[in-house]
């Protein structure tokens, strides 16, 4: 479990740099430049990529359990079983 919080750390970390460069790009004073919309939009990819494998590692180790979408026959999978047709053929 140490190692899956160490990889969500580290991509929560570089999402944010990812986001602090674009945020510095626009507003150090160089302008709209083609070289600066390129940098932005790099780091935008980025901080995108690495949020979405943070948000990815803790959905499948369980971290975001109780945001999990419930399944209509998750909670009774007794109930949730369709019924068979019985030998005449008939569904009961």
């Amino acid at each position: 479990m140490r190692e899956i919080l160490a990889l969500i750390l580290f991509c929560v970390v570089i999402a944010t740099a990812c986001l602090g460069a674009a945020g510095w790009a626009l507003v150090s004073g160089e302008g709209l430049t083609l070289d600066v919309l390129l940098l932005v939009f790099v780091c935008l990819t980025l901080a995108t990529v690495f949020g979405f494998c943070a948000l990815w590692v803790a959905w499948d180790a369980g971290l975001l359990g109780p945001l999990k979408r419930r399944l209509p026959g998750a909670a009774n999978p007794g109930k949730a079983q369709s019924k068979k047709p019985d030998a005449g053929g008939k569904a009961e």
